[in-house]
């Protein structure tokens, strides 16, 4: 459906390399290149200029690659409407920060398929500034998000509350301890990255409460919870997450909670959308999972 040069072009941006493009691509590098050079006399315009050993994207090809990460997910989206439309069943996308769509979503997002056998539900997962710009493109048709998102450009519904608590390998620190003192003795915080709901909730506890900011040295960043759970249960730091990220590993004993003496980290989730041809989607969903 899409132009085979768009195709091309869309991978030869993202690796950079004509080459390994070709490879991808079970094309010749020569068969890459002429198909390159004919999207750009079609543009009038250069889209790739040398650096070194790779290719550097101009001003106009970062632009086009921008509009091509558009035009194919519009492109998945058309076939799947269509597909869906033939088979009887309607399709929606939810979105889900780390948290609501790694240990939430799925259960609900699988009853309510189970409610409804005529809706069929993907799940998308990305941090909160992530879901927004997935929300405000339209690939999502509702969302669940444990950071701040820009309340003016959505609607919103409040959904529950959680704690964030310090987990720890087991023994490794008390049930109940100072997150200053910890701070102040230079130990490691192994935390998600900036951007995170987590993260945005963990530096407002800090600032709330006037602690001292932990030392960059002394801050591991990790944009997987797997990855994360994994680097605490080695011992060599704390972390700050969602008791709901880590019910398995308390339960086999492969992680402990406690509580900071300054006091706790609640956040409340919230789903949001935008109005559009889905807002009976949204609100139907989002009330089945209120009473879920």
């Amino acid at each position: 459906m899409i132009d085979r040069k768009l195709e091309i072009f869309r991978m030869a941006a993202q690796l950079r390399n004509f080459t390994e493009t070709a490879t991808v691509l079970g094309m010749t590098q020569p068969n890459v290149t002429h198909q390159l050079a004919l999207l750009e006399k079609e543009l009038n315009v250069r889209l790739f200029v040398r650096d070194g050993r790779r290719m550097k994207l101009t001003p106009a090809g970062k632009a086009l690659a921008e509009e091509c990460e558009q035009l194919f997910a519009g492109a998945e989206k058309l076939v799947r409407s269509v597909q869906c439309a033939a088979s009887g069943v309607r399709n929606f996308t939810v979105g889900g920060t780390l948290t609501a769509g790694g240990y939430l979503l799925p259960g609900l997002m699988s009853a309510y398929m189970k409610r409804h056998p005529e809706n069929s539900l993907e799940l998308k997962i990305a941090n909160t500034h992530g879901i927004e710009e997935l929300l405000t493109t339209q690939k999502l048709d509702v969302a669940l998000v444990e950071g701040p998102f820009e309340q003016k450009f959505f609607f919103s519904t409040p959904f529950c509350r959680d704690e964030l608590v310090p987990a720890f390998a087991p023994g490794t620190c008390p049930a109940e301890f100072s997150l200053e003192a910890y701070l102040r003795e230079g130990k490691r915080l192994i935390l998600r990255e900036a951007g995170s709901g987590t993260r945005y909730h963990f530096e407002r506890f800090l600032k709330q409460n006037d602690l001292p900011r932990p030392n960059p040295g002394n801050v591991l960043e990790v944009n997987s919870f797997d990855a994360l759970k994994l680097f605490v249960r080695q011992g060599i730091g704390i972390t700050v997450i969602s008791q709901l990220a880590i019910r398995d590993e308390l339960a086999a004993g492969w992680l402990e909670c406690g509580r900071f003496t300054e006091g706790a980290i609640e956040r409340e989730l919230n789903f949001i959308y935008l109005p559009g041809e889905n807002l009976r989607f949204a609100e139907e969903f989002i009330a089945f999972c209120r009473q879920a």
